[in-house]
């Protein structure tokens, strides 16, 4: 396994940690029996999170990208055929949380992607999410932690 694969595996443990933190009930996503096929891929979010186990729950796809700028320009370039888009389509419910260990200054390593008025992609800090009732001091705790863990996987 290489260094970003590892950092995709360590975004996904650590956004699941932020919702279980929060309370939320957190388990993994049961595909449907017809997958979702973007770019040649099976697609599926990664887990799905509710307040015990009353509807509605929430699903949650996490990507780990080293510059969110640079993904974001290439979903805006892609419009329609956007994984964003067409994810959402399938799965109304599903929130994409970017995470990076190089965010812009005053950004979080923490971020979720929206559709803006006018049909750009863009994002907003998971914590400033008033829906999903995400304290700012849990998702602060957690870049702490994965700043550190990142900078110490990138020693080797």
């Amino acid at each position: 396994m290489d260094l970003y694969d590892t950092k995709c595996r360590v975004a996904e443990a650590f956004v699941e940690s932020i919702f279980r933190r929060a309370r939320y009930d957190v388990e993994p996503f049961r595909a449907d029996p017809v997958a979702l096929r973007i770019g040649g891929e099976d697609f599926a979010p990664h887990f799905s999170v509710g307040v015990g186990h009353s509807e509605p729950r929430c699903l949650v796809e996490v990507k780990y990208s080293p510059s969110i700028d640079q993904f974001l320009a290439l979903e805006n370039k892609r419009r329609e055929a956007s994984i964003f888009v067409l994810a959402r389509q399938h799965w109304p419910a599903l929130y994409f949380v970017l995470v990076t260990d190089h965010p812009e200054r005053g950004r979080s390593c923490f971020q979720t992607l929206e559709s803006s008025g006018s049909g750009a992609i863009t994002t907003v800090d998971l914590a400033s999410l008033e829906d999903l009732k995400i304290f700012t001091r849990n998702v602060l705790d957690h870049e702490r932690l994965l700043l550190r863990l990142v900078t110490l996987l990138s020693y080797n």
